[in-house]
Parts: structure tokens; C-alpha cells; sequence
């Protein structure tokens, strides 16, 4: 994080160095002087010492006490010796012009001090307003700030801007201490933040514990036990070490602590909704395991152990179809563990497509030889199977369109058509499934959920409610995509899945 580091108006450089100052009074003082002098001479302008009253008042506002003195004193020994009769010396020849020179003197002085006065309450309204200004401007920075490194740049750089000094941040990480903002500590630096953070106590740069370290620090603690430790280097600074900085550390502190306060919070919300979501996932998968498992696995069971007992009673055409029986339910029962798996996978993002390019009738034969069970008793119409080839990973894309054939023959009643069409529109390629079932009865959307199913209630068709689920992540997966609406004559349902033409 890059930290714009700006001083306030108290803490910047000033233009001149200190003789420049005074250099400058002296040379204001000079070019006084010298109107002075014009004005006695050409305009004849008796009393001419209000003229020397303006350098000392310009010093004063633009340096300060000590430059406006100067000024006013250099400014009546030139009034005395270029002005006052004798000329050219510092004799006063008149009681009147003495009292001149020291009306003008006090008035030179009482002008400054208040001017100097009045520059310095000038100057720190300017920083106290500097101050505000920062302070807002992190308040702001952190209500939109997304985790605990943009707080502490924001902290970081709102202390060297108050400050006009380098600062860092750095928060607990387990049993250690990293630096979330800033930088160029060295190791007694750090040794001596984490002597703060130990002993919840300030530190001085320069000063025990840590002699070395060049950096003062300030604990931190949220009310959440979040640990922090502030630093910024003002000890070793040119302009000396401010006075009274605990005050605005302590309020940058006070909105460190609360944000990251608000972030650990967010963090046990973010893992509590993980938590739930587990918890139901699991409730979910409970319900429809002890309901879609245990039929297959009974009729298998009940299937061998008629076999095995009473084997000798039955004719070879029972013994065949109590075979035939435990096939097809085993066959099922690997669905629904096959359904499981590609769930989990897909939750994991385990799943890693190689497309390439396919005849979309190689797909669709391939697809409905897969859910050949579910289709039993229902006709298969495939229409347009010459559309253009498409781009997709076969077994992701055969299997996608499996789930939707079973959801067909499982929700269309026997003797119904199931239609397959395929087409290409606007680049893209398109296979739709169309059943005689009794369609959607309320939004598709949430039908694409784990565990969802399209009807309600004990008279539900069988499986798991992963299919439509299952199908769209492949679909992502291979770039594609799926949608699902009623068909336009409401006589069943549509799904179409959409994928890249080769």
C-alpha cells in the first residue's frame, strides 16, 4: 500500500532558514529607509517614522517575534541617524525628537507582538483545521475500508500527516507481530513495539526499554482483544517531539480498534453463515440420502435374501427377475453416489474440462444411452441433430444432458415424448430438452439449488434433487451455461443448455 505522507502546516519547512529571516527584516528595514529619505529630501514630508512601522509589522506576520524585533529596533537607528537632526550620526539634538524615537520604538513593538501574536493563533488554527481534516478523512477512508491492511494504511497515513512524520502499523498475527502499513523499521523497532504491546504501556524512540529504536510506539486493544501497535518516528525529529502527542494518537487508535473490532466481527458472521450452511447442507443431505438410499439398498437386500433362502422354490424366470430387480437398483444406487461425488466435486472446483470439438449428435446419442433407465417407457424424439459441432468436454457435456433426460422420464408419465431439439444461434450452440410433465409451478431459479426438487410432497419422483445443480456446473464449468422455463404451450417443461460452437 503506497502511504501519501503530507505534514500539517505547523510541522512543514519553512521557506527561509532563520538568519534568512532575519535578512530579510533587515533588507525591508534598508528599503525603508531609503523612501524615507526620498520622500524627506525631494517632497520635503516632515515625521516620516510611520514609514519604518511597516517592516516590523510585515516581519512579524510573516516570521514571528524575533525578526519584527529586529526590524524595529534596526528600524529607529535608522530614523535616528538618516532622519533626525544631526544627520548621519546617533546624536539627538532635540528632547521632542528623543521622545520620537522612543514612541516609535513602542509602538514598533507592541505592533509586533500583537502581529506575531496574531500570525501564531493564524498558524494553529491552520493545523488544528489540518488535524480535523485528517481525522475525517480517516473516519471516511475507514467505513469503505475491506479488510485489516487497508485500515492500517489508512491509520498509517493519517498519523503522517498529522504528524509530518514516517508511521507504521502493526497488528497481532497469532503469536507474532507483522507490520500491516508502512515500513524501514529496523529490529530494535520492532523489538521495542512489541515491549508496547506486552506491557500495554508507550514507548519513546531513544529512550528505555529499547535505546535503538527510533520510533515511538502506542498499544492498542480493541475491545474484541484485537492487538495493534501504532508508531510513528517523532522523537529524532528536526523540529523536535510535539507536544501532547497522545491526543491524537489516542483518537487515530480509537478508530483503529473499532474497525478492526468490526472486521473480526465480520469474520465470526462470515464463519457462524459457513457454519449454518454446513450444518444444513448436511441436514439436507441426511433427508435425502435416508429417503433415495435406503429404497435402492432394501430391494437389493430383499432381492438376495429371497435368493438365498428360498433359491430352491423358485422358478429360473423369478430367480432371473429378482436378479434383474437387485441390477437395477444397484445401478440406481450408483447414481445416486455418482450424483454425490459430482456435487462434491464441483463444491471443491476438482473439476477441470478439456474441450474440444463435437458433433452434437455424438453427444446427444451418448447422452440418452446414459439415462436409458429413467427414459423406460417414454419415446425420444431427436430433432435438428445436424447443428453445428460445439466446443465442450464430452463426458461433462453427455452427463449434463443425462440429468436433464432423467428429469424428463422421471416427471413425464408413461407413454410421453420426450423431445430433443439442437440448433445455433449468435455464435453459440444450443441442445433443449422438452418433457410432458407438469412443468414449473413457481420460479426456476431456486430449482437449480442442491437438494431442490421440482415437486413437493411424499408422491415426489425419485432421486436426490442434484441434477439440475449438477448440470450447471458443468455447463460453468465448460464456459456454458443453462436455462430452464416452461414450454410455450405450458404442456411440460424446457431446459436448454448452451455451449460454444466448436
Amino acid at each position: 500500500m503506497t502511504l501519501i505522507l503530507e505534514a500539517p502546516p505547523a510541522a512543514r519547512t519553512p521557506l527561509l532558514p532563520p538568519l534568512g529571516r532575519y535578512a530579510v527584516a533587515l533588507a525591508m528595514v534598508a528599503a525603508a529607509t531609503l523612501l524615507a529619505v526620498i520622500a524627506s529630501r525631494q517632497a520635503g514630508i516632515p515625521n516620516l517614522s510611520l514609514v519604518f512601522v511597516l517592516p516590523v509589522v510585515t516581519a512579524a506576520v510573516a516570521f514571528g517575534w524575533g525578526p519584527a524585533l529586529v526590524a524595529a529596533v534596526a528600524g529607529v537607528a535608522a530614523y535616528d541617524f538618516f532622519l533626525v537632526p544631526p544627520l548621519y550620526t546617533f546624536q539627538v539634538a532635540e528632547a521632542a525628537d528623543v521622545w520620537g524615537l522612543m514612541l516609535l520604538l513602542s509602538v514598533a513593538a507592541i505592533t509586533s507582538g500583537v502581529a506575531a501574536q496574531s500570525r501564531r493563533r493564524a498558524v494553529a488554527a491552520e493545523a488544528a483545521a489540518d488535524q480535523a481534516g485528517a481525522l475525517q478523512e480517516l473516519a471516511r477512508v475507514l467505513v469503505a475500508a475491506p479488510d485489516r491492511v487497508a485500515v492500517a494504511g489508512a491509520c498509517a497515513q493519517a498519523l503522517s500527516r498529522l504528524f509530518g512524520a514516517p508511521a507504521v502499523v502493526l497488528g497481532e498475527q497469532g503469536d507474532r507481530l507483522e507490520v500491516l502499513a508502512g515500513g524501514g523499521l529496523a529490529e530494535a523497532d520492532r523489538e521495542a513495539a512489541r515491549w508496547s504491546l506486552a506491557s500495554r504501556l508507550p514507548t519513546r524512540g531513544g529512550a528505555y526499554p529499547v535505546a535503538e529504536a527510533a520510533f515511538d510506539f502506542w498499544p492498542v486493544l480493541s475491545a474484541r482483544r484485537v492487538g495493534a501497535v501504532l508508531g510513528v518516528a517523532i522523537s529524532g525529529g528536526d523540529q523536535g517531539r510535539p507536544a501532547e502527542p497522545e491526543r491524537l494518537v489516542e483518537v487515530v487508535g480509537g478508530y483503529l480498534a473499532v474497525a478492526l473490532d468490526r472486521e473480526a466481527l465480520a469474520a465470526e458472521v462470515l464463519e457462524a453463515r459457513i457454519e449454518r450452511a454446513g450444518e444444513r447442507l448436511k441436514s439436507d443431505l441426511l433427508a435425502a440420502v435416508s429417503h433415495d438410499l435406503k429404497t435402492p439398498l432394501s430391494t437389493i437386500l430383499f432381492s438376495l435374501q429371497s435368493l438365498r433362502r428360498f433359491g430352491a422354490e423358485h422358478d429360473a424366470e423369478a430367480r432371473a427377475e429378482l436378479l434383474r430387480l437387485a441390477e437395477t437398483q444397484a445401478a440406481r444406487l450408483g447414481r445416486l453416489v455418482e450424483d454425490l461425488l459430482d456435487s462434491h466435486r464441483l463444491e471443491a472446483g476438482a473439476i477441470g474440462p478439456e474441450p474440444e470439438a463435437r458433433p452434437v449428435s455424438e453427444l446427444i446419442a451418448a447422452a440418452v444411452a446414459q439415462a436409458a433407465d429413467a427414459l423406460a417407457g417414454r419415446t425420444v424424439e431427436t430433432l435438428a441433430v445436424d447443428a453445428p459441432a460445439l466446443r465442450v468436454d464430452a463426458g461433462l457435456f453427455e452427463s449434463a444432458l443425462a440429468k436433464l433426460l432423467e428429469n424428463a422420464g422421471r416427471y413425464g408419465p408413461q407413454g410421453s415424448i420426450v423431445r430433443i431439439r439442437a440448433g445455433a444461434a449468435d455464435g453459440w450452440g444450443w441442445v433443449d430438452v422438452e418433457d410432458e410433465g407438469p412443468g414449473f409451478t413457481g420460479p426456476v431459479e431456486p430449482l437449480f439449488a442442491r437438494f431442490t426438487r421440482g415437486v413437493a410432497g411424499d408422491g415426489r419422483p425419485p432421486g436426490l434433487g442434484l441434477g439440475l445443480s449438477i448440470a450447471r456446473g458443468f455447463m460453468t464449468a465448460m464456459g456454458g451455461r443453462i436455462e430452464a422455463a416452461n414450454r410455450e404451450d405450458n404442456a411440460g417443461a424446457r431446459v436448454r443448455l448452451i455451449a460454444p460452437l466448436a
